[in-house]
């Protein structure tokens, strides 16, 4: 189990100041699943398991959203395969480089949610996640 799980875990009104800067400050350095959807012109069709697939002109891909009862839109990510359900197409990806990549292409998108679906999650308000990256740069 890694340790954004292991915090995840702990009750909201349990958790202390340091359990929370800590949880930051992990996903902050954190590397995380995150599911998507391949743009490149590919024909699936054609592709075996253990085949190698090149991109004449590199992978193109979008991040898969999920809405939330409100519909409130949602980056998905995991902390490990035992909590992606069901989607096919996943990369790992650094919490910095994807703060990083909706800064340069906003979207209207209210924010990440870790774990998705599981009974420890969080839901983290898009300019608060860009925000943690923030400081990070000053």
């Amino acid at each position: 189990m890694n340790n954004i799980k292991e915090l995840l875990a702990i009750k909201p009104d349990e958790a202390t100041k340091e359990d929370n800067e800590e949880l930051i400050k992990e996903i902050m350095n954190a590397q995380l699943i995150m599911p998507i959807e391949i743009t490149s012109n590919l024909n699936l069709d054609e592709v075996t398991v253990g085949d190698t697939i090149e991109f004449e002109d590199g992978l193109r891909f979008k991040p898969l959203k999920i809405a939330n009862d409100n519909g409130n839109v949602f980056i998905p990510l995991y902390t490990d395969d035992d909590e992606v359900h069901g989607h096919t197409s996943a990369i790992d990806i650094h919490t910095s480089d994807l703060a990083d990549m909706i800064d340069d292409n906003p979207e209207n998108i209210s924010g990440v949610v870790i774990n998705p679906f599981s009974e420890y999650s969080v839901e983290i308000p898009m300019e608060s996640f860009l925000k943690i990256f923030e400081k990070e740069k000053d």
